[in-house]
């Protein structure tokens, strides 16, 4: 009896011990999912159900794998390299094509942490009367006074954010759609030769994958192996996988939301004014589920890109780096990441700032970014010199490729299309 006891002991210890494992490997993808749906991505998505119906959601379906490929390439050279992806990139391809990569991967987060940080205080002006203008400091404050508590803390609250983001899935279900029609649009793709349903389709594909998250997530693996977290490639890609279903599945919601209640009105959204008074059907719970994942949306996302900056630059030039490290010791890195919000929301105070403009060039920049990110990560990814054993399976390279040969398709319709 005693030998059996104790095998069934060594079985509950491994599997919780597996549990273990998985939950720290999701935690980061978490954020990164939930980073993903971003206001500009709540935005798009609310625009999509609303020109589109129920038709694009196969769309969000078909992009999950693609989203979770990159994110396992990028998770996947970090902890194997033990560096960051831009440090990779410098070390493998040289410091021209680091730099490169780095200032156009810049540029894009600025552009859209200026457009973000404008749609929070926007969000915020509804609740609050208060002029826009006057709440972005209180917004920088805010992030900053969260950035300075180190990584573990900036975990949790990231964590916490994204969980507000379910407010979405419980607009989705006051909002009544059809079922029926919501299931046939999700698993028969219908294709339609309109200008607005391409143009729809392309935002969709843009939003989801963005080369900023790539950054991210390889910087958070980074992280936690200096925490002391042991993550290894399987359970890495397990995390991953759980990270960017979630963030598609608030998605989703948010296109069956707006298709349920601005399609059918012949609504138009170019603000969150705009798609919260949209929603009016949805009643004073839905509209202010809707504000309330949007600022949710918003703080999540602009620490994030702000550090996806910080991470890429101070990769690039070699500096010391990470959430965790002393402010003395990875002064250039704190500077970037501070930077790059001051700069971000001195652009949106700019009279003539005009936040649909920033947004349109921020996705002109990561569209162009991301087929080339993409095929380096592939190379990499693949590299035994840089992986080890730990290469691609074979599900990840054959996505990897077609999410490079849908993003090349896009970048030819908008240049020539």
């Amino acid at each position: 009896m005693r030998p059996r006891w104790r095998a069934r002991r060594r079985r509950r210890k491994r599997a919780e011990a597996g549990a273990m494992a998985f939950v720290r490997a999701s935690l980061p993808a978490l954020i990164t999912g939930g980073a993903g749906d971003d206001p500009a991505g709540i935005l798009t998505y609310t625009v999509v159900g609303a020109t589109t119906g129920f038709s694009q959601l196969w769309l969000i379906l078909l992009s999950t794998p693609m989203l979770a490929a990159a994110n396992s390439m990028a998770a996947r050279v970090a902890l194997a390299a033990k560096d960051g992806l831009a440090a990779v990139i410098r070390k493998r391809y040289g410091r021209t094509a680091s730099m490169v990569i780095v200032l156009a991967l810049a540029a894009a987060n600025i552009a859209t942490i200026s457009a973000d940080a404008a749609g929070v205080a926007a969000a915020l002006e509804m609740v609050t009367g208060i002029r826009w203008e006057w709440l972005l400091p209180l917004i920088l404050a805010v992030l900053l006074l969260v950035l300075q508590e180190g990584y573990t803390r900036v975990k949790r609250v990231l964590v916490s954010l994204s969980a507000v983001l379910l407010a979405y899935v419980f607009a989705a279900l006051l909002a009544h759609p059809e079922w029926p029609a919501v299931f046939k649009a999700t698993f028969l793709p219908h294709v339609s030769t309109q200008r607005a349903w391409l143009v729809a389709s392309l935002g969709i594909l843009g939003t989801t994958v963005s080369p900023y998250l790539l950054f991210w997530q390889a910087g958070e693996e980074i992280e936690e192996l200096q925490e002391g977290i042991i993550i290894q490639a399987n359970t890495s890609d397990a995390g991953v996988w759980l990270g960017m279903l979630f963030s598609n599945l608030i998605a989703f919601f948010i296109v069956v939301a707006a298709a349920a209640t601005i399609h059918s009105q012949g609504g138009q959204i170019q603000t969150v004014a705009d798609a919260a008074q949209a929603l009016a059907p949805l009643g004073r719970v839905g509209q202010a589920l809707f504000i309330t994942g949007f600022l949710a949306a918003g703080l999540l996302a602009l620490p994030v890109l702000a550090g996806s900056t910080a991470y890429a630059v101070a990769e690039a030039f070699g500096w010391p780096e990470g959430l965790g490290a002393a402010k003395a010791h990875a002064r250039g890195f704190y500077a970037v990441l501070v930077g790059s919000l001051l700069v971000g929301m001195g652009l949106a105070l700019w009279p003539h700032f005009r936040p649909t403009e920033a947004l349109f060039y921020s996705q002109v920049l990561d569209g162009a970014l991301l087929p080339v990110l993409m095929l380096m990560l592939l190379v990499l990814s693949n590299d035994r010199r840089i992986v080890g054993e730990a290469t691609n399976p074979r599900w990840i390279n054959l996505t990897a490729v077609m999410t490079i040969g849908l993003a090349l398709l896009a970048n030819a319709l908008a240049l020539f299309g």
